[in-house]
């Protein structure tokens, strides 16, 4: 029964004692965002972004991988044609730094020898998470009330940065390029458990964020034309789309002389 069992043990292990392949990478692309500033994905609004990251080929179908991501975006409430938006006057930069791990499922048999048929490519999907700090510039236009219509009356500009959890889920593409090198394609999305991204947003308890009001203006227009824009009580999200290369590190296993 023993020696049975062990057998069993062996053979599942058999693929991972032939060949255990380790990959490290690094990778460059954009990143988007979704949110109370652009409500809708618009993938030429893009900013910069760049990760590294080590993945170990656990079997023929599943990878796992740890990654770092560094990257930038931005929202306008100019680039939409909605005018509550243009009335609103908002924008932001952010810089992002993520660093979180996946779990990679292979459709098809890449750079295996546990099976007849090998391909040198092959789609994957992808899932897991990652801890991102992320530290937020705005800027929002103030309009006052003179009784006669709105007048600008400056901006006002402010910062905030915080921790925050994000879920992944995404696409891939991978291929051969030689015996030591992979080069790949990932869109990946990120939920987060977050509102303040773009530094506008909800609160958890359900009350709006007041801030940035400038304290000089009281208004209450300006509050209420924050409110009116649809889309902000969605959480806010954040997606990165890369290309990347990749190094093997085959360390083999063989059996020992008798």
């Amino acid at each position: 029964m023993k020696k049975s069992l062990f057998l069993i043990l062996l053979i599942g292990a058999l693929p991972k004692l032939q060949a255990q392949m380790w990959e490290v990478g690094a990778g460059l692309g954009g990143m988007n965002y979704k949110g109370d500033v652009l409500p809708k994905f618009k993938p030429l609004v893009v900013g910069p972004g760049a990760n590294i990251f080590a993945r170990m080929n656990w079997s023929r179908s599943l990878s796992l991988k740890a990654n770092g991501v560094i990257g930038k975006i931005h929202g306008n409430d100019a680039d939409m044609g909605d005018p509550y938006h243009r009335i609103r006057g908002f924008s932001f930069n952010a810089t992002i730094f993520e660093a979180g791990g996946q779990i990679e499922y292979n459709f098809l048999n890449f750079r295996t020898n546990a099976s007849r048929i090998v391909n040198n490519w092959t789609p994957y999907v992808f899932g897991g998470g990652a801890v991102t700090m992320r530290s937020t510039n705005y800027t929002l236009q103030n309009l006052i009330d003179t009784g006669n219509g709105f007048v600008f009356n400056g901006t006002t500009t402010g910062s905030s940065s915080t921790r925050i959890n994000s879920w992944i889920l995404g696409i891939g593409f991978k291929k051969e390029l030689n015996a030591r090198w992979n080069w790949g394609m990932e869109f990946g999305t990120r939920w987060i458990n977050d509102d303040f991204l773009d530094g506008l947003g909800y609160y958890k308890n359900g009350t709006y964020d007041n801030d940035p009001l400038p304290a000089a203006v009281t208004d209450f227009v300006i509050l209420n034309r924050k409110r009116s824009v649809p889309g902000t009580r969605a959480k806010d999200m954040y997606y990165y789309t890369n290309i990347s290369i990749s190094y093997l590190f085959y360390k083999v296993h063989c059996p020992p002389r008798r």
